[in-house]
């Protein structure tokens, strides 16, 4: 399971651990189960590499931008990106890459965050479901319009992943894709 991102930063900070062995670590999830989840419709692992190598540089240098600089982040596909397509879950709009990045995906940019890749969604965030399944039952629907983003965390894919809400499309994917504790 992959370590909470916060507890790994004071591993940067002191020199045993790295944005970059971290992303790696994800980047194992992903390749482990990203054919069975289908979390992901883009990914962008050379970029996300460089933006790592970038961070680790910071925190060797101790100037982390922020306490999320080296985070690696999922983006639900409503939301654009300058360097992946945003094709909101629509055949339509297949193709469709505005090469720019939101206001949203731009301050975790500038704050130092590990853009991985864009994450499944419902048709245009709305009724028709993506291919994403359910990260502890196959069998089970991982929820809304933000089930990639949710079952990328379920499978330890990402540490956070950003959804939109509008009519439960995060209060459903995040219950139904999150861990349960056992012990209480």
């Amino acid at each position: 399971m992959l370590r909470p991102f916060h507890s790994a930063t004071k591993g940067f900070a002191e020199g045993r651990d790295t944005p970059t062995a971290y992303l790696d670590r994800c980047l194992a999830a992903i390749d482990a189960r990203e054919a069975e989840i289908g979390a992901f419709v883009h990914l962008n692992v050379h970029g996300a590499l460089e933006a790592a190598a970038r961070s680790d540089a910071r925190w060797k240098a101790g100037k982390p931008l922020s306490a999320i600089d080296g985070m690696p982040v999922g983006i639900k596909d409503l939301i654009e990106t300058k360097d992946m397509p945003t094709e909101q879950g629509c055949a339509a709009l297949a193709g469709n890459f505005p090469k720019r990045d939101s206001a949203l995906v731009r301050a975790l940019r500038n704050a130092g965050a590990v853009i991985v890749g864009k994450c499944v969604t419902t048709e245009l965030g709305g009724a028709h479901p993506g291919p994403t399944t359910n990260p502890f039952d196959a069998r089970r629907t991982p929820g809304g319009s933000s089930s990639g983003s949710a079952a990328a965390i379920g499978a330890s894919m990402v540490p956070v992943a950003i959804g939109t809400q509008v009519g439960g499309s995060v209060i459903r994917p995040a219950s139904f894709c999150a861990r349960v504790s056992e012990s209480g």
